[in-house]
């Protein structure tokens, strides 16, 4: 059933009806469906915040009754959902409802502002401080400028100032931030009438996606291609950026390709920098040369709200699904049924003794950043459980203590709205990992070459244990 429930979580199925409303109606929708369906709502919102939720969530609907287009409704609903600091809760565009919007429409909807930057306002953010300045990227056909323009959705814009893309015309806004804390934002880009919601921290004069202040070099030292090779007679180093499905076949051909260097040597690199995650099923191939003794698994809760059951009923309708899909969803919805809007154990606690140990390879250093979430930080939380295996970096983005997602759509916008249904049994116990992360045993900064430093940690383990 573990596996079965993690291969089909991301199925979703949207309920919502689509109709005309305004953004407080709008607001309300979305405000009352994560109320009512979201897993981790009793866990965020408790008697010991319930009136900074409340206090919070008055002054945003305030905001979205302000709204003037569904720009500022899109920004200001992803602001409140920010209270609940949950990365597996987002928006995301309906490609196939944006579609169907006339030009003229999505114009009104979603316009694309214009605001005159002066050669003087120009020349003064080229030395500002903070978050105001002049930023580039390599490779773009466009500067932008970001500076202080206040409403009650903003506190600064980023305008486009040169332009050689005729896609980005100068004096085009084409993004918004909002102070979400000291130097953390939330920012708004709106490109060709289209938007992306991201909560920002800006370091080293980066501001997003390598645009930084005033044309200064960003090292990247990550590499985003998968890959096997040796690093010297002892050491094999593979880089595997994303545990996606579509990744499947690309990491089961490395790690077949390389089996008789697995099965000899003494040290073994995985490098997960920036891994998103995708499914379980993908790293399982993986997990044998790891494996020491057995790996204790804790298992999830679903929150049985009306609409969560919903969702599996609509599965069931599925004329392709299999019969014992079909039997083990069933299962699931009488389940639930017996407890609405109680959590309800769908996956027992677990130990997992089916691998043999194997003696090669006898070391095993992971690499791990922020980047790292979701699928890949469960992958974690069972590789160091294992006596070779050492994490260096730094801490994991946090995003894994809700999951099993389900969209729905919203009232009258063309995007959907991606929501957990299943909390972790590990918050419990106090092993909840949002907002946290899962830390290194060896942390290291961003000067150092990663790649080396656990070279060299191995080496020198290597040697020891001769």
């Amino acid at each position: 059933m573990k596996t079965l429930f993690i291969t089909i979580a991301f199925l979703g199925i949207p309920f919502l009806i689509q109709a005309q409303c305004n953004c407080q109606e709008e607001f309300s929708k979305i405000k009352n469906h994560l109320e009512s369906n979201y897993a981790g709502f009793k866990d965020k919102v408790t008697t010991s915040n319930i009136n900074k939720y409340k206090d919070f969530t008055a002054n945003k609907e305030q905001v979205a009754a302000q709204a003037i287009n569904k720009t500022q409704c899109y920004f200001v609903i992803n602001q409140w959902m920010s209270f609940f600091n949950d990365n597996h809760l987002y928006t995301v565009l309906n490609t196939e409802a944006i579609e169907k919007i006339q030009p003229q429409k999505l114009q009104t909807d979603f316009p694309i502002e214009k605001l005159a930057v002066s050669e003087a306002l120009i020349k003064k953010l080229e030395s500002a401080k903070g978050i105001e300045g002049i930023y580039t990227k390599k490779g773009e056909g466009f500067l932008i400028a970001v500076l202080k323009n206040k409403n009650p959705f903003r506190d600064y814009v980023a305008v486009v100032i040169k332009s050689s893309d005729s896609k980005f015309e100068n004096g085009s806004v084409i993004g918004e931030l909002k102070e979400k804390s000291a130097n953390e934002y939330f920012l708004l880009y709106n490109s060709s009438h289209t938007l992306a919601f991201a909560t920002i921290k800006p370091r080293n004069g980066e501001l997003i996606s390598g645009f930084v202040k005033n044309g200064k070099d960003i090292v990247d030292n990550i590499n985003y291609n998968f890959e096997a090779k040796l690093l010297n007679e002892n050491t094999i180093y593979f880089n595997i950026p994303s545990f996606s499905w579509k990744s499947k076949a690309t990491i089961d051909s490395l790690f077949v390709s390389n089996k008789d260097n697995l099965s000899k040597k003494s040290n073994l690199i995985l490098d997960l920098r920036n891994n998103r995650g995708g499914s379980d099923d993908v790293y399982y191939i993986i997990s044998p040369y790891l494996y020491t003794q057995p790996i204790n698994g804790i298992g999830v809760d679903m929150y049985a709200s009306n609409d969560n059951i919903k969702g599996w009923e609509l599965m069931l309708q599925e004329p392709n699904l299999s019969s014992d899909n079909r039997a083990e969803y069933q299962k699931m919805v009488d389940k639930l049924k017996l407890k609405l809007n109680q959590n309800v154990n769908i996956i027992e606690d677990y130990i997992d003794s089916s691998y043999t140990p194997l003696l090669f390879p006898k070391n095993v250093v992971i690499l791990i950043n922020e980047g790292c979430a979701s699928s890949t930080e469960q992958f974690l939380l069972e590789a160091i459980q294992s006596k070779k295996v050492t994490l260096m970096g730094q801490n994991t983005s946090g995003t894994l203590d809700y999951s099993n997602l389900r969209e729905s759509d919203f009232c009258d916008m063309p995007y959907r709205l991606w929501s957990p249904t299943t909390r972790s049994r590990r918050i419990d116990i106090g092993a909840g990992i949002d907002g946290i992360g899962i830390k290194p045993n060896i942390y290291l900064t961003e000067n150092q070459d990663w790649i080396e430093e656990a070279l060299n940690f191995l080496n020198a383990k290597l040697k020891n244990n001769r």
